[in-house]
């Protein structure tokens, strides 16, 4: 991902090809469930988004956003900032985060209530398979997993939290996504992206200005109520900035 800033405005440059990363292009399928798409094969359609998976921190010095001279020192070893925390410092420059709203944040992560990640739960539903035989032929029983989903809805952008297990410990964590809509993104090479397949390693770009400027906000909202964790990172985030 890459970041620049265009007067009072901040251009994000990021990859369609790569549905195994951080960024890749989804599908609504019946309004809610959505379906990663090989935009190499299938022309990608109206209602496409890209999904990024956003953070705030790296220890690769060689990531393209990163902000060596945000120096995070946490338990896991020295970080640095990037991504969310290079829109953040940026955005703040720019106007399209104001100090109101960074105060309505910071109090936000001094009040004392429970995180998504600590309430909700992962369920386990039985659930029936009534189109086919395979549990008296073959008796594996059906179950459903339910698993919690928030989003906060834009015109141009969604902000999703998502809980999953975790992977390299017990419990649950909550991931936050950027969701961009295809036809809110540019494309690099000029060629309108609806109704093709991408090109090679293509890149798009998304505006960031006046009219959905919020997404900085609402990101790191969502990472603030999100987990203690993750309330903690962003704080830590705010100081080192001198926010």
């Amino acid at each position: 991902m890459e970041f620049e800033v265009l007067g009072d405005k901040i251009k994000i440059t990021l990859p369609i090809t790569m549905p195994t990363s951080k960024v890749r292009v989804k599908r609504l399928e019946d309004g809610l469930i959505s379906t990663p798409v090989a935009c190499r094969s299938f022309e990608i359609e109206e209602n496409d988004y890209l999904e990024w998976q956003i953070g705030y921190d790296t220890a690769d010095l060689h990531q393209p956003s990163i902000m060596k001279d945000v120096i995070l020192q946490k338990e896991v070893g020295t970080r640095y900032g990037y991504e969310l925390t290079t829109l953040l410092a940026e955005g703040y420059k720019t106007g399209l985060i104001t100090k109101e709203e960074i105060c309505e944040l910071k109090n936000l992560m001094d009040m004392d209530f429970c995180r998504i990640e600590e309430t909700e739960q992962i369920e386990l539903e039985d659930a029936p398979d009534k189109r086919y035989n395979i549990e008296n032929e073959f008796g594996f029983k059906r179950y459903v997993l339910k698993t919690p989903d928030y989003i906060k809805k834009h015109e141009k952008f969604n902000v999703e939290i998502k809980i999953a297990h975790k992977q390299r410990a017990v419990g649950n964590q909550a991931m936050i996504f950027l969701n961009l809509p295809i036809r809110h993104c540019r494309p690099i090479n000029g060629s309108p992206l609806i109704g093709r397949i991408a090109e090679k390693k293509e890149k798009i770009q998304y505006i960031i200005d006046e009219t959905n400027r919020t997404i900085i906000y609402d990101t790191l909202l969502a990472f603030i109520i999100g987990s203690k964790s993750h309330r903690d990172d962003i704080k830590l985030i705010f100081s080192v900035l001198e926010l």
